[in-house]
């Protein structure tokens, strides 16, 4: 077993010679087997090990007398070993949600905080290949799609589960065979749990149609892994291509979102939320099914309220996804123009290369702009839009508002502050991106020309 565990971490490369892993351990078969695992694995790759025990405070004097257990055992193997309390019948009531996910959540924080402390790379769970069929079968019996339904990864998030190839049996083999007696958590019999439910009733049905079923749900999770990742490479390229970063949120180009495959429009969909609020957990597919007829009908000024305070808005032949009612952009506050050089506007806005010419080169192109450099009074400078803003545009006669501009360019109102507008102390000189201003334009007599490209950050 120890040959087969080390083939698969290093075919899955969950770690690497010389890391700090925190070894999650309940005390029961699986978690003892893993613990005793890596004293040799680590003794062979050079790593630095740790273990964390939660306890719930579910199970009362059992729970503490397990704390004891794995304490004593890693004391044994000369293992630091670090308990945790959390109180997870409290948190279930507090935030609605089951004692299952509850105790779930905390386990998980509070190992990813005593990660964080201990400076280790990665935290290990014990699941194998049984949890793998269960999962299969609770994302299946919740109508997950693909992404569920590929079941837990090797490693994923900071994650790693190295027994995730060997069978319930072979951990069983393997305690008997080094005589580690482990603690039976007696909820694990109990079928209030879902998970506990799946295992002693559901599974045993299904061992009567199929009796490798739990091989054949891994499979199955394995091949869906596989397509699921090939779906979310492609997806980042595209998200790269046609989504632009707000302050709040992100945009999409509405023919470029709908012109893409119905499943990558959904996982386009899960990117933009996951950068927003680093999770899509109460993110469901109803709600994602919701967002893709709203774009589908892409009628402007529609949107659609979401979990956690989301919002999807269509407005101009764009699909805002992003938080708060506005998805109100990042505004652009007084940037002083390098000249020559690079000017960066704010942390996700884009940024001004700036360069003087002597000689005018006739490239019609709205992302840049010549100016003539006699022209200009005082230093330029960005900033966003400001009521009663007018400009003298470039192939018209007499003034135009800027808000007149970005309903004629068809800006959404998300988007409006987000458009630089250079200035120098007379008045507007160009809305970047957009249109110039006529009064700055160089002449057959004009000696210095400066010549400014932008370019537009997407993320």
């Amino acid at each position: 077993m120890l040959k087969q565990v080390v083939e698969f971490c290093q075919k899955h490369r969950l770690f690497l010679a010389g890391d700090n892993i925190l070894l999650a351990c309940s005390g029961g078969p699986d978690s003892l087997c893993m613990v005793h695992l890596f004293i040799e694995i680590a003794a062979r790759h050079n790593l630095m090990l740790f273990v964390a025990h939660i306890e719930h405070g579910i199970r009362g004097k059992e729970s503490l007398a397990d704390a004891r257990f794995v304490e004593r055992f890693c004391l044994d193997n000369n293992i630091d070993c670090y308990l945790r309390t959390v109180d997870a019948q409290m948190y279930a009531q507090k935030n609605k949600i089951s004692l299952e996910m509850a105790a779930r959540d905390l386990r998980y924080a509070q190992l990813r905080a005593l990660a964080k402390k201990l400076n280790c790379q990665h935290i290990a769970v014990a699941h194998h290949r049984k949890d793998q069929a269960e999962t299969v079968l609770m994302h299946m019996l919740r109508g997950s799609g693909s992404k569920g339904l590929a079941g837990m990864q090797p490693s994923a998030n900071g994650i790693i589960r190295p027994l995730l190839n060997c069978s319930r049996e072979q951990i069983e083999d393997y305690c008997q065979r080094y005589s580690l007696v482990p603690r039976i958590d007696s909820t694990n019999y109990e079928t209030d749990y879902t998970r506990n439910d799946i295992r002693w009733n559901l599974l045993p049905q299904l061992k009567k149609f199929n009796p490798n079923i739990e091989a054949a749900l891994c499979r199955t999770a394995s091949l869906l892994a596989e397509e699921n990742d090939f779906i979310l490479t492609y997806t980042q390229e595209v998200f790269r291509q046609i989504a632009e970063k707000l302050a709040a949120g992100y945009v999409f180009s509405l023919p470029q979102f709908v012109g893409e495959h119905r499943a990558v429009q959904r996982q386009l969909i899960r990117t933009a939320i996951y950068f927003v609020k680093k999770n899509i957990n109460n993110i469901n597919n109803v709600h994602i099914d919701d967002i893709l007829i709203l774009a589908k009908k892409a009628v402007t000024g529609t949107q659609l309220d979401l979990p956690e305070g989301l919002k999807a808005v269509i407005q101009y032949q764009k699909l805002f996804i992003g938080l708060d009612n506005t998805l109100s952009a990042e505004e652009v506050s007084n940037i002083y123009l390098q000249i020559p050089g690079r000017t960066k506007i704010n942390k996700s806005l884009g940024e001004i290369d700036s360069e003087v010419i002597y000689s005018f080169e006739n490239i019609k192109a709205r992302e840049i702009c010549y100016i003539d450099a006699a022209k200009i009074t005082g230093k330029l400078m960005l900033r966003s839009r400001q009521d009663g803003d007018i400009f003298y545009p470039k192939g018209l006669t007499g003034h135009k508002k800027i808000k007149k501009l970005f309903i004629d360019y068809k800006i959404p109102r998300q988007q409006r502050q987000q458009i630089p507008i250079l200035c120098d102390d007379k008045g507007i000189v160009w809305v970047v991106g957009l249109q110039q201003d006529r009064r700055y334009l160089p002449t057959q007599d004009t000696e210095k020309i400066i010549k400014l490209v932008f370019t537009k950050n997407i993320k």
